[in-house]
């Protein structure tokens, strides 16, 4: 490699895209992903992230898993009132 220059933007890409699939199969396949979060709120924030990153590649399937798996560890939709104007 020497002489070479590396691309820092694809390899944060490539690294992004690693993390966000390892967190996805964390996420949907273990028993009780919780464990490795100190928050509730950041477990939220994490599948919120992963649902964009889907979302963006549209892989729509893997969006309601994570939405499931956010909901089976305690997450309640909040209902969304219009403004009276």
């Amino acid at each position: 490699m020497k002489g070479q220059n590396i691309d820092m933007t694809k390899m944060i890409e490539i690294f992004n895209q690693i993390a966000m699939r390892e967190g996805y199969k964390l996420i949907v396949n273990e028993i009780d992903p919780l464990q490795f979060f100190s928050t509730r709120k950041q477990f939220y924030e994490m599948v919120d992230r992963l649902i964009e990153f889907y979302i963006e590649s549209e892989e729509y399937e893997k969006c309601a898993l994570l939405l499931e798996a956010k909901k089976k560890n305690g997450w309640k939709q909040s209902e969304v009132t219009e403004k009276e104007n």
